[in-house]
Order: structure tokens, then sequence, then C-alpha cells
């Protein structure tokens, strides 16, 4: 699983994805890819801004998934997920 085949399903399902794991952090996929959200609020009270995961290895390890769809969100474990996204994969062809 890549940042673009999760790019590509949210592209299809008009959705974003908030991925992660606590060991490693959170990060947040949309029809454009990884969404960069530097932490202002911390900027602003401490003039510095905490370091950001490592997009490539959130995904690697990530153990949850919330699939933000305009409905409500779904939770999916790892598993869970990746059998959605297999899913999508033979719908779309892929």
């Amino acid at each position: 699983m890549t940042i673009s085949d999760v790019a590509d399903y949210c592209a299809v399902k008009d959705c974003t994805v908030a991925l992660g794991d606590p060991a490693v952090g959170f990060i947040e996929i949309d029809s454009g890819g990884y969404k960069y959200r530097p932490n202002y609020s911390r900027f602003l009270s401490l003039n510095e801004l905490s370091a950001l995961p490592s997009p490539t290895k959130v995904v690697e390890q990530a153990s949850s998934f919330n699939v933000n769809l305009s409905r409500g969100t779904m939770v999916m474990s790892r598993t869970e997920f990746e059998e959605e996204l297999r899913a999508f994969r033979q719908k779309v062809g892929a």
C-alpha cells in the first residue's frame, strides 16, 4: 500500500483517510495525496513546529484508518482497510 494507492481510493470514493499509529504518528490523505498540515498553534505558542512524522513510515506502520465520507466516518483496522483497498482495485481494474 502506498500514498498514491490511498489517494486513488480517495479520488473515486470522494473521501479523506486519516491513518497512523500512536508509535509513529498520524497523517491525512485525500485525492491530492498527503495533506501537509503544520501545527500553527504550536508555532504561535512556542515559536517552533513539532517534527512531523514521515508519511511513508506512517503508511507502512499504520494500524488505524479513519475513512471520512460525506455520510460519516468508518473506522477500520489495517487488515480491514487493505481488504477494502483490494476490493476497490478489483472494481476499477487497477
